[in-house]
């Protein structure tokens, strides 16, 4: 038995799947079989079983589950002490982001953290908020930024921004040449959405509810999983679309796709930052959080 298999048999637990598993951690699919395969004969037991679309612990996996997240975690922490030990920051920083996020505002705080300590690795995983937050719930990453607030333990909020999110219409659209509009004017406007999940999401639902309106009641004509796909489709006249404002201010669709306040729906949402309390003794991540948090965004956004 060695960490790799470990880490191997962590990743495909959490992930379900032996290609996601391999995906993570950089290596091929039969390495990781491999690595699980050498793992259960070593134990003499069968830790997962092989279903037709995801792979599932045994009772035994649930059993060894949490003893070798405990292996990998005090692995980390042995390594982190000798680096503390030498003052060095170093390693690998796993943060994980809403797509929103990950495209406009990390990039520039990363570049930022590595001229400061050029050792250091970051390793981006992006989805939805509440994928990502079920990722730092399970260890998988160390902390994230993202645009939901769901209550899990152990896990620390701290907002450290707030994001306004408008109208995006396109050049050739009746609302192109107006400085805002009433929500009675969209409501039969046919719309691009964000999927399930997704922060800009769940704020304008919120927000559509205070109002009396249901969300599902909006004309949708496509549901898109990211930001750019949702302004390239506003900008080749697929919908409307609510979209954050972050994206319009770094203006991804050049002067063909605009956004638009609604005077009578005002929507935000914060955006926060969020960690396992448990899991912030690492002098890399205490110095990261450190540098988020003190981070100027609306200088970086232009506001």
């Amino acid at each position: 038995m060695d960490f790799k298999q470990i880490e191997a048999f962590v990743y495909v637990a959490k992930y379900k799947s032996f290609s996601r598993a391999a995906e993570k951690m950089l290596l091929s699919q039969p390495t990781v079989s491999t690595h699980i395969n050498t793992l259960e004969e070593d134990l003499g037991i069968k830790l997962f079983d092989r279903l037709s679309r995801e792979v599932v612990l045994t009772d035994a996996g649930q059993v060894f589950f949490d003893y070798a997240v405990d292996m990998i975690d005090l692995r980390e922490r042995s390594i982190e002490a000798i680096k503390e030990f030498l003052n060095e920051v170093s390693g690998n920083v796993k943060i994980g982001s809403s797509t929103i996020i990950a495209e406009f505002i990390l990039p520039s705080i990363i570049k930022e953290f590595i001229n400061k300590y050029p050792k250091t690795f970051f390793t981006m995983d992006i989805a939805s908020s509440q994928m990502i937050i079920q990722r730092v719930v399970d260890g998988v990453l160390d902390l994230a930024v993202v645009a939901r607030k769901i209550p899990k333990k152990d896990l620390e909020y701290k907002p450290i921004f707030r994001d306004r999110i408008v109208l995006a219409v396109n050049k050739d659209h009746p609302f192109y040449s107006r400085n805002s509009v009433f929500l009675d004017e969209i409501l039969n406007e046919k719309f691009v959405i964000r999927e399930v999940g997704s922060g800009t999401r769940s704020a304008v639902e919120y927000a559509l509810k205070t109002k009396g309106y249901d969300f599902e009641s909006l004309n949708a004509t496509a549901v898109m999983s990211s930001t750019h796909g949702l302004l390239h489709s506003v900008k080749n006249g697929l919908g409307i679309a609510f979209v954050s404002e972050i994206a319009l201010i770094k203006d991804i669709c050049s002067n063909e796709v605009r956004g638009i306040p609604i005077i009578d729906l005002v929507v935000e949402k914060d955006i926060f930052l969020v960690y396992n309390k448990r899991k912030t003794s690492k002098k890399l991540i205490k110095n990261f959080l450190e540098l988020i948090q003190g981070y100027n965004f609306n200088s970086s956004m232009g506001r």
